[in-house]
């Protein structure tokens, strides 16, 4: 059993979110995140939350010097995102989780987080500033093109809710390994590899 510390529940980085304005799920965010390092960029903790914030379109009160007691939580958990990401990503017994919605919450939110955190995955590691060059293998341009196509996830089935359930959780848990086979060719590589390939 993995010893890594988890991430926060969805439900609280929505609750601590929402208050700021926040456009983006974060599920999105967290896709985005897990992209860019999946793809060996490494960031900066001031670098991270200024492209989560961006990410969000969160404007900080930090011009006029003041930042309020909500929005320092919001940072806060922002920023907390960025290590425990990377420990799990890294973590030998594949402890990594997918920041989504829990089972309690109804199946088309849950299809509809999954597909922002693919999309969001997808701009992450299409950003992370990899050279041109390099093929996929492929497995991993496999797993590219299953994230891609979950992240068009419908929301209408003519499932019935536990077939639809299930199949729910089958795809998440794709969507987690796929993530950890991108991770392991692509983001142990120290950023600014020249070997590291760009998608396109």
């Amino acid at each position: 059993m993995s010893n890594v510390e988890p991430l926060i529940s969805f439900e609280e980085m929505n609750h601590l979110l929402i208050p700021l304005g926040a456009l983006n799920s974060p599920a999105e965010l967290h896709g985005m995140l897990c992209g860019k390092l999946s793809g060996g960029q490494r960031l900066p903790a001031d670098e991270w939350l200024q492209q989560a914030l961006i990410f969000m379109d969160i404007i900080t009160s930090e011009e006029e010097g003041v930042v309020g007691d909500a929005e320092g939580r919001g940072q806060a958990a922002m920023a907390r995102l960025y290590p425990v990401t990377l420990a799990q990503l890294q973590d030998d017994q594949l402890g990594f989780q997918l920041l989504l919605p829990d089972d309690d919450a109804d199946l088309e939110r849950r299809s509809q987080a999954l597909g922002e955190w693919c999309h969001g995955f997808l701009t992450g590691f299409g950003s992370a500033g990899l050279a041109e060059g390099t093929k996929f293998s492929e497995e991993s341009a496999d797993c590219l093109r299953d994230l891609a196509a979950i992240a068009q996830i419908g929301d209408g089935t003519d499932e019935d809710e536990d077939e639809a359930e299930g199949h729910l959780v089958q795809i998440e848990e794709y969507v987690r390994m796929a993530v950890l086979t991108l991770y392991m060719e692509f983001g142990n590589k120290p950023a600014g590899d020249s070997e590291q390939p760009l998608l396109h």
